[in-house]
């Protein structure tokens, strides 16, 4: 198995997170660090979140993969940071928060250099009935970039959190999968989701450690699935996108 959606604690990878991954059988943490948590950090911050980030990949070589955290509002010199990350850190995939609307124009720059590096794009995205954030992706917002982009290989975290809308609004676009990680989410929402748009486009995620892995891989196996679409979900999907990074 393979958990496309974890974070850091503060600079650190919890030690519990490989001690469960061994006990439920997941052999490849990737994940993100997004520092402090705050929504609008500086270069710095971000610069010291993916330094993070690779240490703890370079420590567990076998066990993590990272995503290169942006902001956006940076400009040039976080593209010039995310492409040199790419090229010498080992960084496999972008990660978008909430410091711009993933369909932003700022963002189009990285979503290029995405696309050039055939990297997976991890999304924050949830449509929420109350406390929505100014720059807070929603379904919407990821359908409009697939449109703009069909060559990005987009993953929508959190199935959009309104899962039903979400996933309705993501299915005309092919190059957007979606991440099982949220806490609201059950093995119901797993299997509408395969329903709607396919085993292929769905991908497991904890967001350890937000999320507790036993219980994000329950509701996956709560959804009922067919052995070859569970191992799609579960790996296999996941795999695929990794295996097709150019650095």
């Amino acid at each position: 198995m393979i958990d496309a959606h974890i974070h850091l604690t503060g600079s650190q990878l919890p030690p519990e997170t490989l001690e469960e991954g061994d006990r439920l059988g997941v052999k490849l943490f990737v994940g993100s660090c997004l520092g402090a948590f705050h929504y609008q950090p500086t270069f710095e911050e971000v610069s010291k979140a993916n330094d993070d980030m690779a240490a703890v990949v370079r420590s567990y070589p076998d066990r993590v993969r990272g995503y290169c955290y942006v902001n956006p509002r940076h400009g040039a010199a976080a593209l010039d940071d995310f492409r040199a990350r790419v090229e010498n850190g080992g960084m496999i995939g972008l990660k978008l928060w909430v410091a711009t609307l993933c369909n932003d124009p700022l963002v189009y720059p990285f979503i290029e250099a995405a696309i050039e590096y055939r990297l997976p794009i991890l999304i924050h995205a949830w449509d929420k009935t109350i406390g929505q954030l100014p720059y807070e992706s929603k379904a919407v917002h990821v359908a409009d970039l697939a449109r703009r982009y069909p060559e990005a290989r987009i993953l929508m975290a959190h199935l959009g959190g309104q899962v039903e809308s979400a996933v309705n609004t993501i299915a005309p676009y092919p190059n957007v999968l979606t991440d099982t990680s949220g806490t609201p989410i059950g093995g119901g929402e797993i299997a509408i989701s395969v329903e709607r748009l396919g085993a292929e486009r769905v991908v497991f995620g904890s967001d350890l450690p937000i999320g507790c892995l036993a219980a994000n891989i329950g509701k996956i196996f709560a959804a009922g699935l067919p052995p070859d679409e569970l191992r799609l979900v579960m790996g296999g999907n996941m795999e695929r996108l990794l295996a097709e990074v150019k650095q």
